[in-house]
């Protein structure tokens, strides 16, 4: 019995093959299918469970690579298998060949298939539709290995950050124009307390002096006081030292 088949998937062609090669990850993706053990890099044993209608199947046997033309992309694997219940076989030999289709991969299927017991009593017309139905199945569930595996795509590299540009740098203004910055009342730092002790722990009346000098001069109010203040211990100091000075002249 003769059987062709197709399957096309959107990727490329040495990413196709080279997953297709890998028997123990693709065999997933034929319904039923399954890797029991691998033998060497051409040889594994393998199983299959088929379903015809009201009849089910078990398949154990062995799959062989027969050729493998990678720069072709072109495989011929061969396989036998018995059913685990019953004695029919199947025995086939499939003809892999990869080809670009634009953008997709187009993958062709020959196979030379002998089958006896059960499974021959189906007809050509059955079988047929069944690899059908199972190609489908595994273009579908081959397709999202595939883009599962493609490796994500590069983001477009970012242009060249632009250069800050400048603030303006204001020009200065004269000391006539400047206006006071407001400084709210509860902004204004009370005066902490001052720090008059000596090493020794005796007062420290200099210190001391200093810090009510400050204290005092921070108000404007309060330095036009001292101002006020000294104009006159000058005034009468200078009215003293006159009148003492008359009266010396007048003892003379």
């Amino acid at each position: 019995m003769h059987i062709d088949s197709t399957f096309s998937v959107v990727a490329p062609i040495s990413q196709v093959w080279d997953t297709l090669m890998d028997f123990e990850r693709v065999a997933g993706c034929l319904p039923g299918a399954r890797i029991l053990n691998k033998l060497s890099d051409d040889a594994y044993q393998v199983g299959m469970t088929v379903k015809l209608g009201p009849v089910t199947m078990q398949y154990k046997g062995l799959l062989n690579v027969i050729e493998r033309n990678a720069p072709e992309h072109r495989a011929v694997l061969g396989g036998k298998a018995q059913e685990t219940r019953g004695q029919g076989t199947a025995e086939a030999t499939v003809t892999l060949v990869l080809a670009e289709d634009g953008a997709a991969t187009r993958g062709s299927v020959s196979a030379d298939l002998a089958l006896s017991g059960k499974a021959a009593a189906m007809g050509k017309g059955v079988i047929g539709s069944v690899t059908e139905q199972m190609m489908s199945l595994f273009a579908k569930n081959l397709q999202t290995m595939l883009t599962e595996a493609a490796p994500p795509a590069q983001e477009a590299p970012a242009g060249p950050t632009p250069a800050a540009v400048p603030e303006p740098t204001p020009a200065p203004v004269p000391a006539s124009a400047a206006e006071p910055i407001p400084v709210p009342v509860s902004a204004a730092a009370a005066p902490g307390p001052v720090e008059a002790a000596a090493p020794d722990g005796s007062l420290d009346a200099l210190s001391l002096a200093k810090g009510i000098a400050a204290e005092q001069l921070a108000s404007p109010v309060k330095v036009l006081g001292v101002i006020a203040v000294v104009a006159c211990i000058a005034y009468w100091a200078g009215r003293r030292s006159a009148f003492r000075l008359l009266r010396l002249c007048g003892r003379l």
